[in-house]
């Protein structure tokens, strides 16, 4: 299951905390966590249908 906490604050970072951040970081987070994300949706998509 994809943790939604952890999303939530990435977002509040990047959104809030933009002149702080280290673009490498967030490139490795985006790579290796947004196809679980996008696996989480789909199924929440499917579940809906």
């Amino acid at each position: 299951m994809y943790d939604w906490k952890k999303a939530k604050g990435m977002r509040d970072i990047i959104s809030h905390h933009h002149f702080d951040l280290n673009a490498e970081a967030i490139y490795n987070v985006c790579k290796n966590n947004i196809p679980e994300l996008a696996q989480t949706i789909n199924k929440m998509i499917r579940e809906l249908s």
